[in-house]
């Protein structure tokens, strides 16, 4: 498979992911459509029974493209109707839903979209100098590509809606404590260490495997669609406010954040 923004290689009974936009800190508004296509395929490939996904330079993702924040304030982002109906984050949530079990080998700033990315993943190791952070409302947004679904039930409720409310960034040690990641490595070792346990994983009976996490998942699977409707919603409500638009031209510009006030924006 080859992609523009993405990497796929092949080691044995292991495929790794990269995410390789690390000039742009790997946003996730384009990729994603990639992303999906690429888990769908490698999820029908008996020859794998694993699946790595790492970012490429400094992050792991960074989330959300702001200029592409910046269009849709200028009304120059342009969508099919049937891109305008679907859900906030559609298909992001792939490595849930397929069987195979997924590794995130987070290798720097996880952050927004990015940290919702990761939560999909079955297990998450992180490197020493990764950084995790629910930044959505520093620019006037919801948590959303289901990062309200999982957050929670990683972290639980009082914890979640304290990094959601502040938008706090921890590092991986503190990540590790809140059961965020399983094991945090030098950065060095990441990839080797990720590697290990992905090849000993695949050692195992895949009919087992995918099995057991179809189980273990089941009980949330169901639910996680329409939950995602529900973000879906809120994020375009906040979108039509002030407060988002203008924190984004601060971001952008280089400013301190603005005042917020709640107030719908005007239309572009």
């Amino acid at each position: 498979m080859e992609f523009k923004d993405l990497i796929v290689e092949y080691k044995d009974a292991v495929a790794v992911i990269t995410l390789n936009l690390p000039e742009k800190l790997n946003p996730l508004t384009e990729m994603r459509k990639n992303l999906l296509i690429a888990a769908t395929e490698l999820a029908r490939d008996d020859n794998v029974r694993v699946i790595i996904v790492i970012g490429a330079g400094r992050a792991f993702s960074a989330g959300g493209d702001v200029e592409s924040m910046k269009a849709r304030i200028e009304g120059t982002y342009t969508q099919t109707r049937y891109e305008r109906l679907r859900e906030t984050g559609y298909g992001q949530d792939i490595f849930f839903k397929i069987d195979k079990p997924v590794i995130a080998a987070i290798n720097g700033v996880a952050v927004g979209a990015g940290f919702s990315l990761a939560l999909t993943c079955d297990i998450r190791i992180a490197s020493e100098i990764a950084r995790f952070g629910s930044v959505f409302i520093s620019r006037g947004l919801v948590p959303d590509c289901s990062l309200t679904y999982f957050l929670p039930r990683v972290v639980g409720t009082s914890k979640a809606l304290e990094m959601m409310f502040t938008g706090k960034i921890i590092d991986a040690h503190e990540a590790k404590q809140l059961g965020i990641v399983s094991e945090v490595v030098r950065h060095e070792e990441l990839m080797d260490k990720t590697l290990a346990l992905a090849t000993e994983i695949a050692a195992q009976p895949p009919n087992a495997l995918e099995l057991t996490k179809k189980l273990v998942y089941r009980s949330m699977l169901d639910d996680i669609s329409r939950h995602m409707d529900l973000e879906t919603y809120a994020q375009q409500m906040c979108m039509r406010t002030e407060d988002f638009r203008e924190s984004v031209a601060a971001f952008l510009e280089k400013k301190p954040q603005p005042k917020f006030t709640g107030k719908p924006a005007p239309p572009p």
